[in-house]
This record gives structure tokens, C-alpha cells and sequence, in this order.
């Protein structure tokens, strides 16, 4: 249809000049000046018929040219073009007041007349004075057809281009025609009209406007811009149905004719015409509706993804910064560590790891939700996806790190531990060496060999048999002041231990050959230098 695919802007503006056109003559239209049955030649030209009351000749030039250029305007574009029959009614009139009235139809009349019918006065005086106005110059200027005088309705068909079936009763045709009711018909079918008119437009600025809105940064606004739409968008669909009912309303109310309803429309042609014009609003309002359907499936899902990439944007400036910060704790404390363990408190890694289990389940329901943004193609996909990987970067250090830290606060902690306790064992046996287990006559030598074995076994606890095991299992995990303490400690370790054995064997020479002297001082040489070695 030409509405759907024209200017709405346009198509109102000329609705509503139409109807502003008859706003400052309220009345004029209902003094039956002029007629417009809505019969048509054969050619397809409107018949425009000039009713024989008088009522033309009472009229202003100002309201005759309203008049016409009203008429002329409620047909298409297209029938304007072809132009129009017009059927003046004279016969109950005088010839200076049929010759005015024919003139003001050339002056005034704004579209092309292609046949020009005249009802001549048919009273005795008036067709006594007939014959010498009608040969009077000046009927036919400016392109205007020649004037066909006739006397009686029935000649009007005779001339083979109008039919009498598309004649209104008051020229012998069959056509239901009643003013009035064309009256009250025709102003609410151009009401609705304008109605339709309007709600297109406003449907295409709606639509312009909502495309071009710029997107907010802050949920809250997003929140807000969807409510504030929908609420739009509610009314614009309210009303095009509520349109639509009105049309159906319209449309029931112009097929009564006598209180009951018209059946065949082709005897009331100017209703069918309204008939087709409502018609046309209504599917004009169902393609508006549906244009704009379209546009809001394309639209709404836009919202929604912004409202949600906003929620996702807040979230990830909230909980990022938090998330860096206990990296870079976790960084730090590991400093910390590597500087001096006797420094650290356990209880602080324990509240950084603490704070990071909290965070971790956020962090990974946010990466969760940015992943199913990016599932869905969002028109925001280079924008989410490195905050994700900056997400997934991070929880994985955090992950690893602290499990990281723990494991060396802990192996840390028990290898200082059990080096404080070796070189409090070191010094403890050399000043037993040098005081507590001499020889002297108070001191049974066997009592001194067990105390000396009893000290031996309390070496067990420091776990330093194995110095490659000990060695592979701190080493990744041992400080730098540590891996200094380490290798001398082992070699002191080492040499009170073979120091307490020899002082027990020379106490209890019997209870070990000299085999077994040797083989265990060989042992434990082997041992220390095994150490050192792998200390180094």
C-alpha cells in the first residue's frame, strides 16, 4: 500500500491540512453547496455534482474556493490527476446565477474538470432567455472543457460517459445518497485517518529515537532507559489496538444504512469509499504494529545485553581491584618469607587465604557469566572476552599462589624448626662430650653408654638420615638464609654424631671390634659428604 512505504510525516501533514482547511468554515460543509455521491464516468472520473438549492450562489469566493479545493482533495492523488465530472444542477436557478456559478467553478476549482455537465434553468422565462447566455464568451477559458448544456437528468447518460447507476436520485440515479449522514461520515473517517496517521509517525519516531539513544554506563541508567521504553512501547501497542477497535467500530457504524446493515455497497458508492479508507488505516496500523514488532525483537535484546554487560562491568571493577590486592599480598608475604621466616606470621598468610576462598567462588561465577555472554554473541564480545581472560589469569595465580605460599610457610616452617632443634641437639652433645661423659670413678661406663644412645635416638626426631630426601624436599621451599644455615649444620650434625659413637666405643671398647669402628666411621663420612653435596 502506498501509506506503508510513503513519509508518515508527510501523510499527516496532509491529513491534518485537510482538516485545518475547514476548521475556520465548521458549518460550510453541511450546507450542501456541493456534493460527492461517489459515482464515476466510465472513464473512471469522480463525479462532483453541484446540488440545484442556491446555496453555491450564498457563499463567499473565499469558502467556494475552500469548497472546491476540499472536494477535490478527499479522492487519491491518482483520480486528482485524471481529473473530475462535474455536474452542476441549474434548473430551478436563473441564468445569471447559473453563468456565476459556472465561472466560479473554472475560477476556483483546483484539479483538471474533464467534462462539464450543466442542468439549465428549465422555467418558462429562464429558457426564453436561454439560447442568447449560453452563447455568451467566456465559459470554456483557461483549458476548460466545452460547456454541455442540457435540460433534463436523463440526457446526462444519452452522451455515452456516465452511467445512470452512478447518478444520486436527485439526477434520476439509483444511488443512496444522504448528506448529512456523508457529513458525520466523512469527518470521522478523516479524524481516523489523521488518527493512523499519527500513530505512524510517532511509531517512526519512537523507533528513531530509541535506535540513536546512547547507551548508559551505570546499571541503575540502563534500568531505568528499559522501564522508561517498555512503558513506551506498552502505549504505542495500546493504542495501534485500541486503533484497530475504532476502525472496527467506524466501519459498522458507516455499514448502517436505516438501522440496518448495507449489504451491497455498490448502491452506496461514497460509503464504500470510507469503507475502503477505514480498511486501509486498519491494515496501515496492523503494518505499523508489525514493523514495529520487528524493530523492538531486534531492539529489546540489545537492552538486555547492555543492562547485563553493565551488571558484569560493575561487578569486574568491583572485585578485580580486590582480587590484585590479595595477589599482590600473597607476592609480598612470599618476600617475606624468602627474607626471614622467623618474621611471618601464619596467621596472616591464614587471613590472605582466607579472604581469597571468599573471593575465588565470586570471581568464578562472574567469569561464569561473562563466558555465557560471550555464548551469545554479544554485540560487546572484544570488550568481555579480555576481562575474562584477565579473570581466568588471575583466579589461577591466586589458586596457585597461595597454595604455593602455604606449602612453603609450612615446609619453611618445619625445616627451621627442625634445624633449631638440630643445632640445639649440636651444641647440647658437644657440651656432654666435653663435661658429662668423661670417664670418672662415679660413673659406671655402661651407664654413660646408654645416656649417650638415649642422646643418639633423640636424633631421629630431626629426620637428617636421608640428606638426599631432606635436600629434595626443601629445596624448593628453602630460604636463602637457610641454604646458607643448612650445609654447616649437616657437617656438625654429622661429626657429633660420629664423635658420640666414638666416645661410647671408648667406653665400652668390648661391645665393638675394630671392624665395625672402622665400618662405621666410614658411614658416617660417607654420610656427611653426601650432604654437603647435595646442600651445594
Amino acid at each position: 500500500m502506498n501509506e506503508q512505504t510513503s513519509d508518515p510525516h508527510v501523510d499527516l501533514h496532509r491529513k491534518m491540512s485537510l482538516i485545518s482547511m475547514m476548521a475556520p468554515h465548521p458549518d460550510l460543509l453541511y450546507k450542501e453547496a456541493v456534493t460527492a455521491p461517489g459515482g464515476l464516468s466510465k472513464e473512471q472520473h469522480p463525479i462532483i455534482v453541484i446540488p440545484d438549492n442556491y446555496r453555491l450562489g450564498s457563499l463567499t469566493d473565499d469558502e467556494i474556493a475552500c469548497l472546491f479545493t476540499y472536494f477535490a482533495k478527499i479522492h487519491t492523488p491518482a483520480e486528482q490527476k485524471r481529473g473530475f465530472v462535474v455536474i452542476a444542477d441549474r434548473r430551478n436557478d436563473t441564468w445569471p446565477a447559473t453563468r456565476s456559478a459556472l465561472l466560479k467553478i473554472r475560477e476556483h476549482f483546483p484539479a483538471p474538470v474533464e467534462h462539464l455537465y450543466c442542468l439549465e434553468p428549465n422555467s418558462l422565462i429562464q429558457k426564453t432567455i436561454g439560447a442568447g447566455y449560453k452563447q455568451i464568451n467566456g465559459y470554456t477559458t483557461n483549458g476548460y472543457p466545452i460547456i454541455r448544456f442540457l435540460q433534463k437528468p436523463e440526457d446526462i447518460p444519452d452522451l455515452g460517459l456516465v452511467s445512470l447507476d452512478q447518478l444520486p436520485p436527485s439526477l434520476g440515479g439509483p444511488l443512496m445518497y444522504d448528506h448529512k449522514v456523508w457529513c458525520e461520515h466523512r469527518l470521522a473517517v478523516e479524524k481516523y485517518e489523521a488518527n493512523t496517521c499519527e500513530l505512524d509517525a510517532e511509531s517512526t519516531d519512537l523507533m528513531d529515537t530509541m535506535r540513536n539513544s546512547e547507551l548508559p554506563n551505570e546499571p541503575n541508567a540502563i534500568d531505568e532507559m528499559i522501564k522508561d521504553q517498555l512503558i513506551l512501547r506498552n502505549h504505542l501497542k495500546t493504542d495501534i489496538n485500541d486503533g484497530i477497535k475504532r476502525g472496527n467500530a467506524l466501519q459498522e457504524c458507516v455499514l448502517q444504512y436505516d438501522n440496518r446493515t448495507v449489504v451491497n455497497l455498490e448502491q452506496i458508492p461514497d460509503r464504500m469509499r470510507n469503507i475502503l479508507i477505514i480498511r486501509e488505516c486498519m491494515e496501515r496500523l496492523a503494518f505499523v504494529e508489525k514493523q514495529f514488532d520487528q524493530f523492538w525483537s531486534d531492539h529489546y535484546p540489545m537492552l538486555l545485553q547492555c543492562q547485563q554487560l553493565r551488571r558484569f562491568e560493575v561487578k569486574f571493577r568491583q572485585l578485580f581491584p580486590t582480587l590484585s590486592d590479595r595477589l599482590r599480598a600473597l607476592k609480598k608475604f612470599h618476600d617475606k618469607i624468602e627474607q626471614a621466616i622467623d618474621a611471618v606470621k601464619a596467621d596472616d598468610l591464614d587471613d590472605i587465604i582466607s579472604d581469597i576462598e571468599d573471593l575465588i567462588p565470586q570471581a568464578k561465577d562472574l567469569l561464569d557469566m561473562g563466558r555465557r555472554l560471550i555464548s551469545k554473541r554479544h554485540y560487546a564480545d572484544d570488550s568481555i572476552r579480555p576481562k575474562c581472560r584477565e579473570l581466568e589469569d588471575t583466579i589461577n595465580e591466586l589458586e596457585t599462589k597461595s597454595k604455593f605460599c602455604n606449602e612453603k610457610l609450612h615446609r619453611c616452617t618445619e625445616l627451621e624448626d627442625r634445624m633449631t632443634k638440630a643445632e640445639k641437639w649440636c651444641h647440647e652433645g658437644m657440651d656432654r662430650l666435653s663435661s658429662r661423659w668423661l670417664r670418672h670413678p662415679d660413673a659406671a661406663p655402661a651407664d654413660l653408654a646408654r645416656d649417650i644412645d638415649q642422646f643418639l635416638a633423640q636424633s631421629s626426631d630431626f629426620k637428617l638420615d636421608n640428606p638426599r630426601e631432606f635436600h629434595n624436599y626443601f629445596k624448593t621451599h628453602a630460604t636463602q638464609e637457610m641454604n646458607n644455615r643448612l650445609p654447616e649444620l649437616l657437617r656438625e650434625f654429622e661429626e657429633v654424631k660420629e664423635l658420640c659413637h666414638n666416645r661410647r666405643n671408648s667406653l665400652v671398647p668390648q661391645e665393638v671390634d675394630a671392624s665395625g669402628r672402622g665400618s662405621l666411621h666410614s658411614h658416617s663420612s660417607s654420610r656427611a659428604s653426601t650432604v654437603r653435596a647435595g646442600s651445594r
